[in-house]
C-alpha cells in the first residue's frame, strides 16, 4: 500500500476521467502549484473530481489489460498469442506470483514486473477521493448542489476502488481516511465481512447525494443506480461458496495476531442481504425509467435484434444504451482493437496480416452453454437431448449448406453472440456467410507463421456489427462505436434471481418476473413455459443451481463477469483445467470438419499449473509484504 509522495504526484498528473466523455485537461494551474490551487474555482475542483475515476482498470482490453474479458472459460486467443502480449494467459500458466504480475493492482512500485505489465495506483486514487472530500467545502464559488454531488462521486469511488482490490486480492487494507504515504505501514488485513461492511456502507453514502440519472455529457460518471448496482453485486460475492464458509481454503488464513480473515461459518442469511440489495437496486432503477433495451417479444427473430443491438446499436455507427448500462467504458481505441481481433476475415480469400483478424474468439465452454429454442439446456430439450455435436444438419439460415446439430435449434442470443461455419455474420456492411473449413476464406489454415486465425471454428459476433468494415484496397477500417458494460440493469435481475434461488432453494414469482424480463427481451419462452416442455422447473437444488449459473452466463457472455463467476462459485480449476474442445479444423469437408478434438492451446498455455486455493486470487506483491511485516500472503503462494 505504501506509494510515492502522492500530494506531488497528484498535482503533476490529474488526467481526464478513464469513463470520461469530456477532455478535462490543464488540471493545475503550470508553474509551482499547490493543493490549494486546485480547489480555488468550481471549474478546477470538477476536474479533480473527474480525474478521480482515471485509475479504474480497463477491463474490456483482451491483450494487455486487466483479467475480466479473458481469464475464464469465455474467450481466448489463437494458440500463437504469448503470454507477453495477452497478459491473462499468466493466471492460466501459473505464472503469477508475489514477485512477478502484470496486473500491478495492490502496488506498483516493485522493482521489476514483466514487460508491459499493466499498472494502477489504485490506493493513490483512493487518497485522491479523500482529499475531494477534505477540500470541496473551502472552495470559494460552490454550489451546495456540486458538493453534494462531488462528494457523492468521491464516496462512490473509494468504494468501488475498494471492491476492485477486493475481488482481485480477498482481505484488503481499508483506507477510512486521507492517510499519508507512511501510515499504511504495519497494518495488517481487515477481515473479508469487515470490507465488504465498509464498502457498502460507502456505496450507501454515496447514493444519497448523487442523482439517479445523469444529464447528457455526463452519463458516464456515477449515480445513485450504479452505486446500489455495484452494492448489490459486493453482496452477492459475500454470500458465495468462495468467502462464505470455506473452510477447505482458509481454516489458517489468519493474521499474525491469530484473528481469521475470511468467515469459515456458512451464513445462509448473506443471501438474503445480496438478494435485499438487488431488489433495493432494481425499484430505484425501475423508478428512474432504466429499462433493457428492446423491451418484451415472443419473436425470436426480434429477440436477437434486441439482444445484438443492446450491446453495438441499431447500425447507426455510434450507440450509447446508457437506459441499461448504469457504468461503462468508451474507449474507442481500444472498443477498435477488440473489434479487429473479434471479426473473422473479411475481403480474403486467404490469409492475411491486414483487416480483421478472428483472433480473440468464444471457447466451446461458452458456445455450447447456450441454451435451446425452446429456452432449455441442450440435454433437457426433448428436441435436442438425443442430438450430438457431430450430428450434421441444414443450416438454419442457408438450407443448401451443412453444418452441426449444435448450430441448429438454438436460442436468439447464441446467434446474436456467436459466428459459426455455415452461419450468418453481421460485418462489413451487410450479412456474410462464415466458411470455416480448411481452404476457406474464415480458415485456420495450419501454417505454423499465420497467428491471426480462430483455432476451433467460432467468431464472437456479440460486439461485432454491419458498421464495422475494412476495406482491403486502401487497408482502412470503420468502427462502430459502443459503450462496453461494467454493469447494467440484467445482472440486478440475475443477482436478485441467484440470490432468492440460495437462500428459499426455490424461485418465487419475483424471481421469475425478473427472470423473465431478462429471457423475453431475447425472445425466449419464460422460464415456466420453458421447462414445461421437460416435466417442470427442477426441484432439485444442484439442478436448479446449474440452471441458473447457466442462465446469468449466457446472459452476459463475453463481458468479463464469468471471470468472477467462476471464482465466487468455487469451480475455477474445475472449468479451466480441462481443455477446450474444438472442431478438427483441418477438416475441408462437413464430414471432416465436424469431428470435436481438443483445442490446440500452443507453447503458452499449461492448463495443469490451475490449481486451488492460488489461482482465486492474485498475489499480494512481494514488495510490500518486505514493507510491511504484519502483511500475510494469500494462500496458495
Amino acid at each position: 500500500m505504501k506509494t510515492k509522495s502522492y500530494i506531488k504526484i497528484m498535482l503533476a498528473t490529474i488526467l481526464a476521467g478513464t469513463l470520461s466523455a469530456c477532455d478535462f485537461l490543464d488540471v493545475v494551474p503550470t508553474g509551482n502549484a499547490t493543493e490549494a490551487d486546485i480547489y480555488k474555482t468550481q471549474t478546477q475542483a470538477e476536474r479533480m473530481v473527474v480525474g478521480c475515476y482515471s485509475e479504474i482498470p480497463d477491463f474490456m482490453q483482451p491483450q494487455k489489460g486487466f483479467p475480466g474479458l479473458m481469464g475464464s472459460d469465455e474467450m481466448v486467443v489463437g494458440h500463437r498469442g504469448t503470454t507477453r502480449w495477452f497478459h491473462y494467459k499468466s493466471l492460466i500458466n501459473g505464472d503469477e506470483s508475489s514477485s512477478n504480475t502484470y496486473f500491478a493492482l495492490w502496488s506498483n512500485t516493485a522493482d521489476n514486473y514483466p514487460v508491459d505489465a499493466q499498472k494502477k495506483d489504485i490506493w493513490g486514487a483512493i487518497r485522491k477521493c479523500y482529499n475531494v472530500l477534505n477540500n470541496l467545502d473551502k472552495v470559494p464559488d460552490i454550489t451546495k448542489e456540486n458538493i453534494n454531488l462531488w462528494k457523492g462521486e468521491a464516496l462512490f469511488l473509494i468504494g468501488y476502488y475498494h471492491q476492485i482490490l477486493l475481488e482481485f486480492y480477498g482481505p484488503i487494507f481499508l483506507a477510512k481516511e486521507e492517510y499519508s504515504q507512511n501510515v499504511e505501514n504495519n497494518q495488517m488485513r481487515v477481515p473479508y465481512d469487515e470490507c465488504v461492511s465498509f464498502i457498502a456502507e460507502k456505496y450507501d453514502e454515496a447514493a444519497k447525494l448523487l442523482p439517479a440519472v445523469r444529464t447528457n455529457g455526463e452519463k458516464n460518471r456515477a449515480t445513485s443506480a450504479t452505486a446500489l448496482g455495484f452494492k448489490a453485486r459486493l453482496l452477492l460475492y459475500a454470500a458465495s461458496p468462495l468467502v462464505n464458509g470455506n473452510t477447505e481454503f482458509y481454516a489458517n488464513f489468519k493474521n499474525p495476531d491469530g484473528k481469521p480473515l475470511m468467515n469459515l461459518t456458512y451464513d445462509r442469511e448473506k443471501w438474503k442481504k445480496a438478494m435485499d440489495a438487488a431488489e433495493d437496486a432494481i425499484k430505484l432503477c425501475e423508478a428512474n425509467g432504466y429499462k433493457l433495451y428492446g423491451g418484451s417479444t415472443d419473436n425470436m427473430l426480434q429477440g436477437g435484434t434486441n439482444y445484438h443491438e443492446a450491446f453495438v446499436g441499431p447500425k447507426t455507427g455510434s450507440f450509447n444504451n446508457w437506459d441499461e448500462i448504469l457504468f461503462g467504458i468508451a474507449n474507442q481505441p481500444e472498443i477498435g482493437y477488440c473489434i479487429k481481433n473479434f471479426a473473422p476475415r473479411v475481403g480474403y480469400n486467404k490469409y492475411s496480416r491486414d483487416g480483421f483478424r478472428g483472433y480473440v474468439f468464444p471457447t466451446w465452454s461458452c458456445v455450447t452453454r447456450y441454451f435451446t429454442l425452446k429456452g432449455l439446456p441442450w440435454e433437457d430439450d426433448p428436441d435436442t437431448k438425443n442430438l450430438k455435436p457431430t450430428d450434421i444438419v441444414q443450416s438454419p439460415f442457408f438450407p443448401k449448406e451443412q453444418t452441426s446439430a449444435y448450430h441448429a435449434f438454438r436460442e436468439p442470443r447464441f446467434y446474436a453472440s456467436i459466428g459459426f461455419d455455415r452461419g450468418p455474420f453481421e460485418v462489413n456492411n451487410g450479412v456474410m456467410m462464415l466458411k470455416c473449413r480448411r481452404g476457406e476464406p474464415q480458415q485456420e489454415d495450419g501454417i505454423k507463421g499465420n497467428e491471426y486465425q480462430s483455432d476451433n471454428g467460432y467468431f464472437c459476433q456479440k460486439w461485432v456489427s454491419t458498421k464495422d468494415t475494412y476495406n482491403p484496397r486502401n487497408k482502412q477500417f470503420t468502427f462502430n462505436k459502443w459503450v462496453f458494460p461494467y454493469l447494467r440493469l440484467a445482472e440486478l435481475y440475475l443477482n436478485y434471481v441467484e440470490a432468492d434461488m440460495e437462500y428459499n432453494h426455490k424461485l418465487s414469482a419475483k424471481s421469475l418476473e425478473y427472470l423473465n424480463k431478462v429471457r423475453t427481451r431475447s425472445g425466449l419462452p419464460t422460464f415456466q413455459k420453458s421447462w414445461s416442455y421437460a416435466g417442470g422447473i427442477p426441484t432439485d437444488i444442484a439442478k436448479l443451481r446449474q440452471v441458473i449459473r447457466d442462465e446469468r452466463s449466457n446472459e452476459l457472455a463475453m463481458e468479463g463477469r464469468r471471470f468472477h463467476d467462476i471464482r465466487r462459485w468455487k469451480i475455477l480449476e474445475k472449468v479451466l483445467r480441462p481443455k477446450e474442445k474444438s472442431w478438427n479444423t483441418a477438416g475441408r469437408t462437413a464430414k471432416e470438419y465436424y469431428r470435436l478434438t481438443e483445442m490446440n492451446d500452443g507453447d503458452y498455455v499449461d492448463r495443469s499449473t490451475i490449481e486451488a486455493p492460488k489461482c482465486y486470487w492474485l498475489a499480494i506483491p512481494i514488495d510490500q509484504i518486505q514493507i510491511d511485516p504484519n502483511l500475510v500472503q494469500n494462500p496458495g503462494y
